[in-house]
């Protein structure tokens, strides 16, 4: 069983992509007749099983020590990512200006992904020593590093 740190961190990894993928089906949901829903729920959906991915990532740390800490790593970084997709959407979509719930739809997503990069920094599971699974080169290289 992984760290207690290590499934908190994953509740706010996986809350996230269930967010993502809310974002997805609401801006579906909100095109209008003459569009289609797939640009409005593709890059959420996208980003949202991302991150799901890189949750189960995190949660293998004790089976498998480096895909575990790769996918810490990266879903920590995967919410800065999606702040920053979901920002520039926004953006295109205001400077359009066809379109203000999806607009305020993106918005609210690149903050949200903002508040979740925060919360993941401060949950961050502690730096821990190998497992002993690993064998003896790998424990020299992860000690020196």
């Amino acid at each position: 069983m992984p760290p207690l740190r290590t499934i908190f961190f994953a509740c706010i990894s996986l809350s996230y992509s269930m967010l993502l993928f809310g974002t997805a089906m609401l801006g579906f949901k909100l095109t209008t007749q003459s569009e289609t829903g797939w640009s409005a729920g593709l890059l959420p959906f996208i980003l949202g099983v991302l991150s799901l991915v890189l949750t189960v990532m995190s949660l293998l740390i004790k089976r498998n020590y480096k895909v575990g800490m790769v996918g810490i790593h990266l879903a920590m970084i995967m919410p800065l990512v999606g702040a920053v997709l979901l920002g520039m959407r926004a953006w295109n979509l205001y400077q359009k200006t066809e379109q203000g719930t999806h607009v305020t739809l993106s918005g609210m997503m690149a903050v949200t992904s903002i508040y979740v990069f925060v919360a993941m920094i401060l949950m961050r599971p502690k730096k821990q020593e190998a497992p002993s699974t690993m064998d003896a080169e790998e424990k020299v290289i992860n000690s020196v590093s």
